[in-house]
């Protein structure tokens, strides 16, 4: 799992210079981390950065700039450790806090789907047979081209709720740039009656990272974003990918498709 963290796009320079623009909070930007006033902080709101950099404190950097406090969000917890004995502190707090779920693949689907609990190998089943009754036609596509992109983004705005009002503007721009940077892609399902579900990620040569998803909420009967994800998976193991990460967020789907959780920590240490 170390790894997968220190791999993943999230400890990325490019990454951490982009998802700053989101951050409104006034902080002075080092390697990859922010000191605001005399207080060392993360980059970028943890809404939008999952897994965070390894970062190491060199002691004149807390002394030069007068440093009293450390406040790290979403660390695993190798890195709490090692944030721990690297630094003298007064007193030490760890919280458990945002909860990731990853999914290991094994060597083929047909081992992935026995691996699932006989409940959701069925539930799995039966949904896809639902789909596949209601289209002609479906086929996984991968795609970094502006009409699939705008898809993606009309989709969330007409989604209800707090995913309908999370595409602002900003937020927008935030994904636009993002999509132009090595590794990252969408994938959708191109269907007879249209692109029913995308998923926007991050690839690298050992897996994939599912950073964000819509869907066309005419058809969530049919639940497009679950067979979106199997056949994400399906080919993710074709070509022999070690993982699946659906992120933070601890939705059912991502437990019902055989992901287990992964404990991120808050870490708040005064000197």
């Amino acid at each position: 799992m170390k790894e997968q963290v220190l791999e993943s796009p999230f400890c990325k320079k490019e990454f951490l210079e982009l998802v700053d623009i989101l951050s409104e909070e006034k902080t002075t930007k080092l390697k990859n981390y922010a000191i605001s006033d005399s207080t060392i902080v993360n980059i970028g709101d943890r809404d939008f950065v999952d897994y965070r950099p390894d970062i190491s404190i060199k002691p004149e950097i807390l002394k030069d700039k007068n440093i009293t406090n450390i406040i790290f969000d979403s660390l695993h917890f190798f890195q709490v450790q090692n944030l721990v004995e690297e630094i003298d502190t007064k007193s030490v707090k760890i919280k458990k806090s945002d909860v990731a779920v990853n999914l290991i693949l094994p060597k083929t689907y047909e081992d992935y789907l026995k691996s699932l609990t006989k409940k959701n190998r069925h539930e799995l089943r039966r949904k896809k047979r639902k789909f596949d009754n209601e289209t002609i036609s479906c086929e996984l596509r991968e795609s970094r081209a502006k009409e699939i992109f705008e898809i993606f983004i009309s989709q969330h705005k007409e989604s209800k709720g707090e995913k309908g009002k999370f595409m602002t503007e900003v937020v927008e721009t935030y994904f636009r740039n993002l999509l132009k940077m090595e590794g990252w892609k969408i994938y959708y399902t191109n269907t007879d009656k249209g692109v029913l579900s995308t998923a926007f990620c991050y690839e690298n040569e050992s897996g994939c990272y599912l950073y964000n998803s819509s869907r066309n909420n005419k058809f969530n009967s049919i639940n497009p974003g679950i067979v979106l994800n199997d056949l994400i998976i399906q080919q993710l193991i074709e070509r022999g990918m070690a993982f699946f990460d659906f992120l933070k967020g601890t939705e059912r789907y991502k437990y019902d498709l055989g992901g287990n959780s992964v404990q991120l920590y808050d870490l708040i240490i005064e000197l």
